[in-house]
């Protein structure tokens, strides 16, 4: 029959299955416990308590912890570990207030908690209230501020345990040395060096490889590679960390020869070099390298799909995740990425449908490619059916509706969106005042407008940029000009937009002096910019100066003209009646001449009398646009007063087959 197993028995086994993980068993044990009547047990009762936070069942936690007659603190800090390692730090809060007796591990469990959920503030806060710490209790609250990237706050309470006299032990050391990491701090680096050489750690192996890791990410690749060679055990983890250093310090030749002397290379090492090369441009490097992958993993194949989907290769993203050997939420939802891209909605939407996972990065996808792709019903189908929404949710939609002109759309979600308390981002606001300037639309600009000092975005550039573009639009130079004026920093965005409001609000004195200024504040023009500085000269007719910047386009800056650029100028020319210049312009052109041109050009010819030109132009005209009117009607002048009457009935007869109504205008304003 055996022996009967005891309380020690249980506690022991239940132990080891719970480092195990091996719910199952564990589930056999415990039944075995019941039956011997042992989960009244203290020490059964942790054990049971631990297996199953351990295999995340915390739903049984509280049940277990009831079932044992007498609870003592290790229990009831079982418990609370348990509860603080599935998240579920509320439910631990509870047990933590209602624990008759804590001690260091309760409190320290409980900072724990808080850190793991993100509530930093609130953890400093117990972490201050705590009447005893230990090194563990330094090293959690420490390390919880290194992983929120709040690397001073993080030095600065390791000088307080310096202060206090506490005990200093490696780990908390390691992330001592992680938070100089973070700061780029060489000299601060350099400090917590000597102390750990001094405290007689320098020769562990884990702060060893964190130095290295801390010099790679100040990118001091000399004392990096120093302190590497000083290394008697170089493990994985410390070839990744200088092989990672010199990559990012630009020296991706210096890190594929550390790679190549690894003896032993695990997934990280294949994976960074593969992502330095794709990040250094070398992407056939980098698709070799992935070849010869003895375990090719999702992580690379992903790096590489997001390559090909950035860089218009969707057929080699889409082969690569056909060939991967298993596939993520986040290699699915870079290929959707690239379907929605380059416009396969149907196929996008078969393979979200076969997605067995979808977070709200990958429905942030799906909505924005079909606002994208002017599809707005299927946006909001997925956006109501979305389980969760971030504020890329609501900016994806609200910035869609606007691009797609659904201004009262937009404006309906952008209120929904308040009453969700989600804070507005910029680009919302910024895509939203945007669409006003486009229509117009100066009333519910200036309303945003005030919104966006109520929410403290009033010096964002791109919503200054907005702003400046809807108030030129609706003729308002003044306050747009107030608006430049005030900037802190200014974009060649901005130049542009003042430049263009100016011109084409028939102030070109001041769009060309805005052009000067822009060169004397060193902000290189672009191709915009010209074509701003090209109109306001058309608007008032100044030709010579039109000449000199269409030419230094290309001398000074190395800006070929576009169609848009000899558009200004052959408009130019014909308004000032010289019609030969304006066609030896044309014919200089390297591409063929669109429907502005032309037009500008028959406009001209009718003035001019060139009536051999102004044929040939709306011939090119009705070839561009056969329903067009107007070149027609300038045909039919043209051949009436040379009285060709048989061919201004058959120019009639098109008319009548062929063109359409001109549309009737209308203003928002």
């Amino acid at each position: 029959r055996g022996l009967r197993p005891d309380h020690t028995s249980f506690s022991t086994v239940l132990s080891a299955v719970a480092r195990l993980e091996a719910l199952e068993l564990g589930r056999c044990v415990h039944g075995l416990a019941l039956k011997s009547c042992s989960t009244g047990n203290v020490f059964v009762g942790a054990s049971l308590v631990t297996l199953y936070a351990n295999c995340g069942v915390f739903g049984c936690l509280q049940r277990v912890f009831d079932d044992v007659d007498t609870p003592n603190v290790a229990l009831w800090n079982a418990l609370l570990s348990g509860l603080v390692m599935n998240h579920r730090v509320a439910d631990a809060r509870r047990v933590f207030d209602e624990m008759p007796g804590r001690n260091v591990v309760s409190w320290t469990a409980m900072v724990k908690g808080y850190v793991t959920v993100h509530e930093v503030e609130l953890a400093l806060e117990l972490f201050d209230s705590m009447p005893v710490k230990n090194s563990v209790s330094w090293c959690v609250m420490i390390g919880g501020l290194v992983h929120h990237q709040r690397f001073r706050e993080a030095v600065e309470l390791f000088r307080r345990l310096m202060r206090n006299g506490e005990e200093m032990t490696n780990a908390v050391l390691v992330k001592v040395v992680n938070a100089y990491a973070g700061l780029k701090s060489i000299g601060g680096g350099r400090c917590i060096h000597g102390f750990s050489v001094k405290c007689g750690f320098v020769l562990d192996l884990i702060i060893e490889a964190s130095l290295v890791a801390m010099y790679c990410n100040s990118l001091d690749m000399d004392e990096a590679q120093l302190e590497f060679d000083k290394m008697d055990r170089k493990h994985v983890g410390s070839w990744n960390a200088i092989i990672c250093g010199y990559i990012y310090a630009d020296k991706i030749d210096e890190a594929r020869e550390l790679f190549d002397s690894m003896t032993e290379r695990d997934k990280v090492s294949w994976n960074s070099m593969i992502n330095g090369y794709i990040r250094d441009g070398r992407i056939t490097d980098a698709t070799e390298l992935y070849s010869r992958m003895p375990e090719k993993n999702v992580e690379a194949a992903t790096a590489l799909m997001s390559w090909f989907v950035d860089n218009g290769m969707l057929d080699k993203a889409r082969d690569m995740f056909y060939s991967m050997p298993q596939t993520d939420v986040m290699s699915c939802t870079s290929l959707l990425f690239g379907y929605m891209k380059e416009g396969y909605l149907d196929d996008a939407l078969d393979l979200f449908h076969r997605m067995n996972k979808r977070t709200v990065v990958t429905y942030n996808v799906m909505i924005a490619g079909f606002l994208h792709q002017g599809e707005a019903t299927e946006a909001y189908r997925l956006f109501n059916e979305s389980p969760s929404r971030d504020s890329v949710t609501w900016s994806c939609l609200i910035t869609g509706l606007a691009q797609n002109g659904l201004t009262d759309d937009a404006i309906g979600m952008y209120k929904k969106m308040l009453l969700t308390y989600v804070r507005p981002s910029e680009s919302v606001v910024s895509s939203l005042i945007s669409c006003f300037a486009h229509y117009s639309m100066i009333v519910h600009g200036q309303q945003f407008h005030a919104a966006t000092i109520k929410l403290g975005l009033e010096l964002c550039l791109p919503i200054q940029n907005s702003l400046i573009s809807l108030y030129c639009k609706c003729g308002e130079m003044v306050t747009a000009q107030n608006i430049f004026d005030q900037m802190i920093k200014r974009d060649v965005v901005t130049w542009n937009t003042i430049i263009h409001g100016f011109a084409f609000s028939s102030l070109g004195e001041n769009a060309i002096e805005m052009f000067e200024n822009m060169k004397r504040a060193q902000v290189d023009p672009n191709d915009i910019t010209f074509l701003g500085v090209l109109s306001a000269c058309n608007h008032m007719s100044l030709l010579e100066e039109a000449r000199h910047f269409f030419d230094t386009m290309t001398r000074d800056h190395g800006i070929v003209p576009n169609i848009t650029h000899y558009a200004c100028m052959v408009d130019l020319f014909c308004r000032r009646g010289m019609v030969e210049e304006a066609e030896g312009l044309v014919k200089s052109m390297p591409f063929e001449p669109d429907s502005a041109i032309w037009t500008s050009l028959l406009s001209s010819c009718r003035l001019s009398g060139n009536d051999k030109l102004a044929e040939h132009a709306a011939s090119q005209l009705i070839a561009i646009n056969p329903s067009a009117k107007m070149p027609y009607l300038h045909l039919i002048s043209v051949h009436g007063s040379t009285n060709r009457w048989g061919v201004i009935d058959s120019l009639r007869s098109q008319i009548r087959r062929t063109a359409t109504e001109k549309e009737v205008g209308y203003s928002w304003i």
